[in-house]
Order: C-alpha cells, then structure tokens, then sequence
C-alpha cells in the first residue's frame, strides 16, 4: 500500500479534480466514501446531466471551506505562501492485490487520518475531510488542516511516518502486499516508482515477481546448472558472471517484458532481490541440502521439534528460513486456486525471517529437505486423514510458535512492533489454509528412515 501526501491551498479544485475526469488516467465512477460527519456518501454530489463528471459541487465545496473562511484564510495561495492547509493523501494497492469494497476502504481513510493525528473519531471539532474514489486500486483523502471549533490550524507531526507506520499494521490485517524497508532478512522492497510502475500496468512488481520465482528455482535446485534451468523454465531471462578461471561469481535475472527505453531487459541480482539470494548463499544452502543421503525424519517431526526450538529461542533463525522454504514449496503444490495465498503468506514469512547466515541447524537442513519435497511431489503425503491432519496441526503450531517469538521481540525494540502484528497474521493465515496432498502417499512423509534428530 502505497502512501503519498501532498499540500495545498485550494480545496475547491483538489475536488474538482478527484471528482473531474482525471488527467494521467480516467476518473471512473467517482464517489465520496467517507466524511468526516459519518454522512460518508451522503456527500456524494448530484448529478447534473448525463456523464458521470457532471456533478454539483457546490455543497461539498462549501463544506470545507467554512472552516477555512471562518479562520480568515485565503482559497488560494498567497505571495509568500508556504505549506498549505490542504492535505492530500492518495493511498493505493499493488497490482496484485485483492480488489476493496468502498466501506473496507472508508474504514482505511478513517484509521489512516488518525493515526497520522488528523483526526480523531472522537473530536467532532477536528479538521473536515472526505476520502473519494475513481479507480478500483486507490482512494484520495483531503483534508483541510483547521479546527472547526475555533479556527486553529492542525500541523500534524511527522504523518510521513506514522502513514507508513499505519499502511503496514493495515496491510498485515488485510493481507495486503507488504512495502516499505523491514527489520528482517533484507529483501528489498518494491520502491514507490516500481510499485506505481506496477499499479499502472496492471501486474505484479517486477521485484517482488523476480524474488518469488528465484526463491522456488533455488529450493528445487540442486546447484548452478539445475537452478539456471529453473529460472529459464520460468520464462526468465538469466545472465552469469564468470571470473577469470570460469568460474561463476554470480546471476542476474529479468523478465522479458520488462524493458528499459533503449529496449533492453532490466536486470535483477540477486542480492539486489534478497541477501539469502545471492549465489554463494545459495550455493551454501545447497551443499548442505543435497549433499549426500542422510536420514530424514517425518515432516511432522521436524515442525514439531522445529516449534520446540523456537520456543526455547534455540536456532530460531535457521528456523524462520527453513519455515519459509516451506511456504515456498507449498505455493508451488497448491492447486491453482491457492497458490496466490500460499505465495503472500511465503512473502511474509521471508519478510520476517532474520538476515541470511543468522545461524543453521539440523533442524533447519531438514525443514529445507521437506519443503523441497514438498515442492517435487507436489504436496504432503500421508498414508490415512490421521497423519495429513497431525502434519497441518504441527505446521499451524509452528507458525503460532514464530508469531510467539517476533512479540518477545517487540517487547525489547518498539521499531519491531509492526513485525509482530504481520507474524500474527501470518500464523492465522497457515491455520486457515488447506495443506496441499500429493497424489501417491510414500514420498514425503515415508520416503526414509525416521531416525533421531540430534542438534548441533
């Protein structure tokens, strides 16, 4: 979700504009869907003929002027104007995203305004404002920054922050794309420009696109030659570095699609995309995946004895990647109708997830063989519905185990408050979200002998 805020000193034509035709896209169907009385679309303006801009604004002009005249403020800007008391907010989704009703988007305006200490629900004298909507993606907010009661300007403190502070805890509730920079294992985030970039085409960020399907090659992938194969079957333009001896140092990828002006592919590496992805991590982590054959428990066992680290704070770090692995695989098993679910909450998981190299374990080794059994067969296999419904028990259990300890963070570090909430989100999502079955009940859950775990 995507915060942008600008100033000014005209609310007449700010409305005329967000209720007009538009300029850089077309206005479509635009509506008022929230107030600052509760009368919400009750301020929608009349139509005046046949199109949907011929709209009477006078009313709703008026409106948001009285509190500004009452002041003695002027409607335009004056010679030495500085910050004017017009507060613009559009607030928009990633392409990607779930379409909102009107009324989930007014309750968004309302809890955005007052976390950037606008305007408390509480103050019938607070600043007038409405929030309109002209596209399915986002909304305006606009604000006129006086008291009602006695002509005070507003001047809100570092609403910058507190948006994007906001956006987040809105985004971790709604299971919207998460933006912005995080605490945990570095991955970079859309900017603002990719994201808009994004919304305007209708797609997904290249980015966020690029990570998603590096992160399902390397986990299928047994070293370079398997990966790039990967990559390449998932339509992605791949380009090695080599050093003098022939060796490769590194990748880049792009989509076909995604061109600069001269036409060339825009090139990602991957440490541009996520610390963890960068070649010589991932050749690490394949050397301890798939180097020779070692004993592999049940899954059920590793998410079970995964959990019980966690709640010790032993090895969480190798933990929370391996469980993210896991997501990883099962957005690549999920029926089609779920995989969309699957890759939000993986997103997630590698969001929260510490820096790479934050420690490995044995049980994190195996949470990565299980995801990526997970990911060849296509599922979870289980001899009866006993084992299938343990396996989803101990999964849920797990993430409820991670949400767990991302609180026992924030507690220490205020900053990290917000990564909780996403973690609480995250683990109510896994809960509600079918465990993917493979066809044929050997692979997985039988596929070698269930030795005794011992950690490192």
């Amino acid at each position: 979700m995507i915060t942008k805020v600008v100033h000014g000193w005209r609310p007449a034509g700010l409305l005329a504009y967000l209720l007009g035709p538009g300029i850089a896209e077309v206005h479509r169907n635009p509506r008022v869907i929230a107030s600052w009385d509760g009368l919400d679309a009750g301020w929608q303006p009349a139509s005046t003929g046949p199109g949907e801009w011929d709209l009477e604004l006078g009313p709703l002009v008026d409106a948001l002027h009285q509190p500004v005249l009452a002041a003695g403020l002027p409607l335009r800007p004056p010679p030495d104007a500085g910050r004017g008391y017009v507060w613009h907010c559009s607030v928009r989704l990633a392409a990607s995203d779930a379409r909102l009703p009107d009324g989930e988007w007014a309750e968004i305006a309302r809890e955005l305004l007052r976390d950037a200490g606008i305007a408390d629900p509480a103050d019938a004298y607070g600043p007038r404002w409405v929030a309109v909507r002209h596209a399915e993606d986002h909304i305006h907010i606009a604000a006129v920054l006086v008291r009602q009661d006695n002509g005070a300007r507003v001047w809100p403190r570092n609403d910058f922050a507190r948006l994007r502070e906001s956006a987040r805890r809105i985004e971790a509730r709604l299971g919207l794309t998460p933006t912005g920079t995080t605490a945990g294992g570095g991955a970079s985030a859309p900017t603002r420009g990719e994201l808009a970039k994004a919304a305007r085409e209708g797609r997904v960020p290249v980015r966020a696109a690029l990570r998603a399907a590096v992160r399902r090659a390397a986990l299928g992938a047994d070293d370079m030659g398997s990966f790039v194969a990967g990559l390449e079957a998932a339509g992605l333009e791949v380009k090695l570095r080599h050093g003098p001896s022939g060796d490769v140092l590194g990748y880049s990828v792009g989509q076909p699609a995604d061109l600069l002006a001269a036409g060339e592919v825009v090139f990602y590496s991957g440490s541009k995309l996520a610390p963890d992805l960068s070649l010589p991590r991932l050749q690490r982590r394949w050397a301890t995946t798939t180097g020779g054959a070692r004993p592999r428990p049940s899954g059920t066992r590793v998410l079970t004895r995964a959990a019980r680290l966690v709640v010790t704070d032993q090895q969480a770090g190798a933990v929370e990647h391996g469980a993210a692995d896991l997501l990883t695989a099962l957005s690549v098993a999920a029926p089609a109708g779920d995989r969309e679910r699957w890759q939000r909450a993986a997103d997630i998981a590698h969001q929260l997830a510490p820096p790479a190299g934050s420690g490995s374990s044995t049980v994190g080794r195996q949470l990565r063989v299980l995801a990526r059994s997970l990911m060849r067969h296509r599922g979870f296999a289980s001899r009866d519905e006993v084992g299938a419904a343990a396996f989803a028990a101990a999964m849920a259990h797990l993430f409820v185990e991670l949400a767990a300890l991302q609180q026992r963070r924030a507690r220490t570090r205020a900053e990290l408050a917000h990564r909780a909430v996403l973690a609480a989100d995250l683990a109510e999502r896994i809960a509600a979200l079918p465990i993917p079955q493979a066809r044929r009940a050997s692979v997985v859950q039988h596929e070698a002998a269930r030795t005794p775990t011992r950690t490192r």
